[in-house]
Formats: structure tokens, sequence, C-alpha cells
């Protein structure tokens, strides 16, 4: 497996998950974990990786990348808001641009990917959810056209006795492609993923 700690770029850029999921939207920083765990701010690596390429449009990226202490690497984008479709597809372009970043940084190829990196979404449950919303919210709601919150809270339920987990915002599309493994995971979700490594 790949160390982290042998790339000078990911060396300059550690920091934890905790510093990696803030959010900054309002003013006020909310983090989405709490988790000291380290890990590089992949988007710090973003940064330094095209200062020299001289692009004409900055590339998209994960908010982390860390070693999971059982054999593989994780990258993991925090999402606080409304998963709308906008959002979906920046996360889709994250992906890309992160696995492109990645291969070129450490000579490998995306077949390395498939057998040694995992996915993770951490999303905003509340904000996710039907119930509970503020009406600009609702409004917003109800001219996207998106998967229903009310289905992925189901599937969700549906796949835990299927004994299969449900994959929400379409990112399944990624498992055996780009990663390993793909989850999407409320807070609370990830919070207890942690607790097991």
């Amino acid at each position: 497996m790949v160390d982290l700690n042998a790339f000078q770029i990911f060396a300059d850029h550690l920091s934890n998950l905790k510093e990696t999921s803030i959010d900054k939207r309002d003013g006020t920083p909310q983090y989405m974990t709490l988790s000291t765990r380290e890990a590089v701010n992949f988007d710090g690596v973003k940064e330094e990786y095209v200062k020299p390429l001289g692009v004409s449009e900055i590339p998209k990226s994960n908010d982390a990348l860390f070693d999971d202490g059982k054999g593989f690497l994780v990258f993991v984008e925090f999402k606080n808001g409304f998963m709308d479709r906008p959002k979906q597809f920046a996360v889709r372009k994250k992906v890309y641009d992160s696995a492109l970043i990645f291969t070129d940084i450490t000579s490998t190829g995306i077949s390395y990917m498939r057998d040694h990196i995992k996915y993770i979404l951490v999303y905003n449950e509340t904000a996710n959810q039907d119930n509970g919303l503020d009406e600009e919210l609702k409004k917003k709601r109800k001219t996207a056209v998106q998967p229903s919150p009310a289905f992925d809270a189901f599937a969700k339920n549906v796949g835990k006795y299927a004994n299969e987990e449900y994959v929400c915002f379409g990112l399944k599309i990624f498992q055996n492609y780009c990663f390993k493994e793909v989850h999407t995971y409320t807070e609370a979700e990830f919070n207890a993923y942690l607790s097991t490594l």
C-alpha cells in the first residue's frame, strides 16, 4: 500500500479529520466530525499540485485522505448542505479530479485505487431530510430534480435487512470502477465507522 508519509506533498498537508470537515459558509465554523484522526488535507494537496501547471480552471478535490490502519486508504468528502443535483455533479467531479491527482503523484493507476482505496461521502442528515426544513429550503427542494430523501432513508433501512449497504446520491457507480468500496454516511454513521478502526 502507498505510504502517505513517503510523499512530501502529502506530508506537507497533514491535518486531521476534524479540520478537513470544517464548513465556514455561514461565518461560524461547523465541523462534521470531531475526530482528531490524522488525515491529509487533500484540498491543500490539490492547490500545491496545480500551482506549477498554470491551468485555466482549478480542479476540484475531495476533502481528506487517510490510512485506515487496516490496509486501505480512504478518501472522504464532507457535505454539510442539501445535496441537490449541482452538488451531486460537483462531488462526481471531485472524485475524478482527485483520482487523477492521486495517481499522478503516486505513479499508480486506477487499478491500484480499485484495490486499495475506499471512498466515503459524509452528509448532513438533517439538511437532506424532508421534515423539519425551513421554508426557503422547502422551496429549493420543490424545484430540484433529485432522488427523494425519504426514498434514500427507506432504501438504507431495507439494505440493512438485505445485508447490502445502500449508497446515496448515485455514487455507487464508482465502486469497483475507481474504488474498492463506496459509502455514504451521515455524520453519526461516519463517527460509528471511525470507532471501528
